[in-house]
């Protein structure tokens, strides 16, 4: 494979990974305080991923949350 191959293969790879945001990325977001981000996620209103004792949020959560459909 050559390395230009190699380089679009891993463009298109990264592009359809989920953009992943942090609970303070997603407070800025959403302009919210950390007890109403904490309490989003508890509730399960926000959907995010927990990993260990780390919060992750995917960028359509944010997006559902903004704008239900």
């Amino acid at each position: 494979m050559q390395n230009e191959d190699y380089n679009e293969l891993r463009e298109q790879k990264l592009e359809q990974l989920p953009v992943l945001f942090t609970p303070s990325e997603a407070m800025e977001v959403l302009g919210v305080g950390k007890n109403t981000m904490y309490r989003l996620l508890n509730s399960r209103k926000l959907p995010a991923i927990r990993i260990g004792r780390s919060w992750r949020i995917p960028w359509e959560s944010l997006e559902d949350y903004l704008l239900p459909k």
